[in-house]
This record gives structure tokens, sequence and C-alpha cells, in this order.
């Protein structure tokens, strides 16, 4: 079968019953959708400032819920759906995630991220760790409910990248050749390239190749806060998501997306620096934007021509992510979605 991700991300968003409530008493919402073998669990919205993730999630379940060419996947599949574990977050950074098209000035004004040690997707319940959110708790109940899985996803994003950044629970390369293959044919058909950032194991990402890294963990994370001579930031940490489903058995292929909300100019082919321009902005941000803000806007212009800053068409960040979702799990595969 193939499936015109057009008509998914089209979808009206789906109604989701409510399985719990937020800290501040908003609802959570959750499905699932088919009874095939295969087990998905999906979840999205952990950083509040990665707004993509959730409506693709919730355009996925309307489309699984309506439509009828959504059966063959509904036979072979069981998707578990949490489209928004944050919705506290989400209320906060409403004010720039409202338009289709963020404005580069309005996510420098508005956005609003947890701290570290406040992060949904590195809070969820562990034997001996500090009391997990309301938030994670819900969730974990949910998939526990309904594991194990075959494949679990996070979806995430960055505010810059050169392209798409994947991460994977898998460290060998070898484990991932084919996928690489796909995922990098199905990118480039949408007219983007991949992020290549090596971090050098730094709170456990460790770099595949071009376009993909390892997941990262919550004893990398707690390592890098007692490098810093930051035990309590450490303690805070407790399972990611990832982490989470696996705890449930069956070794599934855990993914995460980064998808850019503006894409940078790629670093050339050949540097001595993967990312080197995304690491180069990145230096040279605050510094422009704190001119902005004392009513100077020369900087903050340089770098947008430099490093020729443009927002990723949402549509085009949510089939990066269904693209994702759908070939990691071998629900399709790429001829299936050309």
């Amino acid at each position: 079968m193939s499936v015109e991700l057009d008509e998914v991300c089209s979808a009206s968003p789906a109604g989701f019953r409510q399985i719990g409530r937020s800290t501040e008493g908003r609802p959570l919402g959750g499905a699932s959708y088919g009874g095939g073998p295969l087990k998905i669990s999906l979840v999205a919205g952990a950083h509040a400032d990665e707004p993509v993730g959730p409506r693709t999630l919730e355009r996925l379940a309307g489309w699984l819920e309506t439509e009828p060419a959504a059966k063959p996947l509904l036979e072979k599949a069981t998707f578990s759906i949490c489209p928004d574990i944050n919705p506290d977050g989400r209320e906060r950074n409403s004010t720039w995630t409202a338009p289709s098209s963020t404005d580069l000035r309005d996510y420098l004004r508005h956005r609003k991220r947890e701290s570290p040690g406040d992060d949904i997707e590195f809070g969820f319940p562990d034997a001996g760790g500090r009391p997990a959110r309301n938030e994670n708790l819900v969730v974990a109940e949910f998939l526990r409910e309904r594991g194990p899985f075959n494949f679990h996803s996070s979806l995430h994003g960055m505010a810059f990248a050169e392209g798409a950044w994947y991460l994977v629970n898998r460290r060998e390369p070898a484990g991932t050749a084919e996928l690489r293959e796909k995922l990098g044919a199905f990118t480039a058909s949408l007219g983007m390239g991949f992020h290549d950032w090596d971090r050098q194991g730094e709170k456990g990402f460790f770099r595949i190749a071009p376009g993909f890294c390892t997941t990262p963990t919550s004893s990398a994370m707690k390592r890098h806060f007692e490098d810093l001579s930051q035990p309590l930031e450490a303690e805070k940490f407790l399972p990611s998501s990832m982490e989470y489903a696996a705890s449930l058995g069956g070794d599934p292929l855990c993914m995460v997306s980064e998808i850019p909300l503006f894409l940078v100019t790629p670093t050339p082919p050949g540097s001595s620096t993967p990312g080197a321009n995304f690491i180069d902005l990145l230096q040279r941000l605050p510094e422009a934007w704190a001119e902005f803000e004392s009513g100077r806007e020369e900087e903050l212009l340089k770098l947008e021509r430099l490093f020729s800053l443009e927002p990723v068409p949402e549509r085009t960040a949510m089939k990066l992510q269904l693209g994702m979702i759908f070939l990691a799990s071998g629900l399709l595969e790429l001829e299936e979605l050309l």
C-alpha cells in the first residue's frame, strides 16, 4: 500500500479521550488505534518550545480514525498515541506557536522552555528516583498498559539546524545502515538534507553518521551535571520516554525526530567540523539578540542573511516526522511514501 502524506497532514485532529491531567490541571489525551501485531507507541510535546510534534500526532490519529485508506495499517499495527504530554508548556508558548509559519523574532521573544531538571522527556518514573511529575505518571501508566512495544518514538524539534537530525537507541552503525539510507532518500525528497553534529558523547549523544546520533540517556545526563559540580540538578533526571518504553520489554527500536524550526545554510562538505555553520550561529546569536532587544537590529539581520535563516514549512516538518515513523517501524517501504 502507499500513503499520501499530504492527506495525513490535512486530516482533522483527533478527539482524544482524557487519560489524566497535567500539573496545572489541563487534560492529557491518549488513545489506541488498530489491532495489528506490530505495537507502536508515539508521544510528542515533551519540550514546550517544539510545537510541530503534537500537531503531527493529532493529525495522524485523526487520519487513522476516519480514513478508509488507513485500514491496511490498522490491520498490521496497533498505535498507542499521546499527542501532547506537556499541555502546560504548550499553553505558555501559545503566543508564538499559533501561526503555522514561525517568526524568528516572535520565537526569540516568547519561547518558554523547561529547565533541564524539569524536563518531561527525562521525567518518567523510576524506582528509587525522585517523585515523577503527574504528566509522566499518567503517560507511563498509559504506555505500561499497552506495552511492550516494537517501536517507540518521541517527536522533538530544534530551533536551528542544518537539516533533519534523527536519534536512535542503536549505537552500532551496522544496525541502522538500511534505515539511514531510506531516511536519507526520504528526507532529500522533501528538499532537505541531514544535520550533522558531533557532540562526542556529551549527555549520551554519540554520532553514528551524518544525520544520525544515539539517543541521550538519563545516566549520561546525570554525569554531565555532576561533572559541572551541580549534583542537585543531576538528581532531578529520571528515565526518558525511550528508556521507559524499553523497560516494558521487547527491545523496541526507539527514535527521536529533531526537525528544525529554522533551517541554517548547510556546512560545506569536507569541513573539518560537522555542523560548523550551526555551531557558529549558536555562538553568535545571544549577542545579536541582546542588541536587538536594545533597539539595534543590524546584527540579527546580518545573521539571517549570513546563515539564510528560513522557517521550515510546518507541513514539511510533519511529513519528515511521519516518514520516520512509517519507515523506522517497518510499516511502509520508501517507495510507498514517495
